[in-house]
């Protein structure tokens, strides 16, 4: 059986090789998983893409960073149970993709001389829109500026400790990028 396997391959030209490699590729590309399985529920259930009102958005984004502001200072030497209250600027702003085509013309006079001729441009300004899997059409949003930091209260067991304060101001300047004047942190009763 070896023998007649070796003497199979040993007639095969070159191109009959590269068909078999090819054909062995394509089925291993074919074999590959796509994508990751969805489960019953998330089959079951519709998408949901409703948009937010902006005041929701703003009280989720300052929910969240009080939250993670909560866990970070509550794991640090000396601070104990901790209460943060963050308020911020605004509500964020999100960059939609514009489509800016431009168009250049030149009007030369009537002799074809280039000294008389006039060049004009006009630029118009479209935004980008993607479908949803309802069909909806929603801006392509590039990129999110979250809102700034207006101020962050800490109140914490560990208030009471000159260093600890000074740790915990250090540790909010470094996450929200605030100045010591916007942060108060006070002893919990």
């Amino acid at each position: 059986m070896r023998e007649k396997a070796a003497a199979f391959f040993r007639k095969q030209k070159k191109e009959q090789w590269m068909l078999y490699l090819l054909l062995v590729a394509i089925g291993v590309v074919l074999l590959l998983p796509t994508g990751t399985k969805k489960t019953d529920q998330e089959t079951e259930q519709p998408q949901k893409t409703t948009a937010r009102q902006a005041g929701d958005a703003k009280v989720s984004l300052q929910e969240e960073m009080e939250q993670r502001l909560c866990e970070a200072l509550s794991r640090m030497d000396g601070v104990g149970a901790v209460h943060v209250a963050v308020t911020l600027e605004s509500t964020g702003k999100k960059i939609v993709e514009k489509d800016i085509p431009t168009r250049n013309t030149t009007e030369e006079n009537q002799k074809g001389e280039e000294k008389g001729s006039v060049i004009s441009s006009s630029r118009e300004e479209a935004t980008v829109y993607e479908k949803t899997q309802s069909g909806a059409e929603m801006p392509y949003v590039v990129s999110e500026e979250y809102p700034a930091v207006r101020g962050v209260l800490v109140i914490a067991e560990g208030g009471g400790n000159p260093v600890t304060v000074q740790e915990i101001q250090e540790a909010v300047m470094a996450l929200f990028q605030v100045g010591a004047n916007k942060i108060k942190v006070v002893k919990m009763k």
